[in-house]
């Protein structure tokens, strides 16, 4: 995305959030990202990296703001905490974690405000139809037809560092189909439904973390107590 396409991104998600675009500008917000839960055994697990770079070229075309921790420093900096063998079973996990102090106190020292922690992936039907192949005296080549569908299911939590709690869930489905006609040569033409549902999940978590960072900044400091 060039330069002015990536602004005019920016100017119309603030507009869609009901902000004002002036008072974002300078306001630099350091959000984290990770995917959770991983699963060893699971072949979708091959797309978290890809997911990862969606979702954080997504956010910061959108929000130019937003500057985002890739999760291998957020691994490396809660080490062993989010390995496959020692990772939060369930959310209530999850949150007891971000709210341990020395958690708290790692992520903090990287300046982050908030964490989206995604899961998700694609599964794709076996092809059907059938591409029939041959040679003879006259040349080769194939005629046939076959197609498979698909669908991508992604959702992400975005997390308050401040207060351990989710302020933010989305998620997007997308669902298409990948066909190849074959007349001479086989010409696969595939379905893009993990980028399509990514680029709607990052530009929905873009929309969140403006919103909460808005709200934030909107409300006023706590009074301290009294003193003994």
């Amino acid at each position: 995305m060039n330069p002015l396409s990536r602004w005019l991104a920016a100017f119309v998600l603030c507009l869609a959030t009901g902000l004002a675009c002036a008072e974002h500008a300078n306001a630099q917000v350091l959000v984290g990202i990770v995917g959770w839960p991983l699963d060893p055994s699971d072949s979708l697990r091959a797309l978290a990296s890809e997911t990862e770079k969606c979702l954080t070229t997504t956010i910061r075309d959108a929000a130019p703001e937003v500057s985002v921790v890739p999760q291998r420093t957020i691994r490396d900096a809660l080490f062993p905490l989010l390995e496959p063998a020692t990772q939060p079973r369930d959310e209530a996990a999850f949150a007891a974690m971000l709210a341990r102090d020395d958690v708290r106190a790692r992520l903090a020292a990287r300046g982050l405000r908030y964490l989206v922690a995604f899961a998700g992936g694609t599964r794709k039907d076996e092809w059907a139809g059938s591409i029939l192949c041959g040679a003879g005296m006259g040349g080769g080549g194939c005629l046939g037809f076959m197609w498979r569908g698909e669908r991508t299911v992604l959702d992400a939590a975005l997390w308050s560092l401040d207060g351990s709690a989710v302020v933010r869930r989305e998620a997007a489905t997308t669902e298409g189909a990948s066909i190849m006609p074959a007349f001479v040569l086989p010409i696969p033409l595939l379905a893009r439904t993990q980028a399509e549902a990514c680029h709607e999940l990052g530009m929905r978590l873009a929309g969140a973390i403006r919103a909460s960072a808005s709200e934030r900044a909107a409300t006023p400091a706590q009074p301290a107590g009294p003193r003994d």
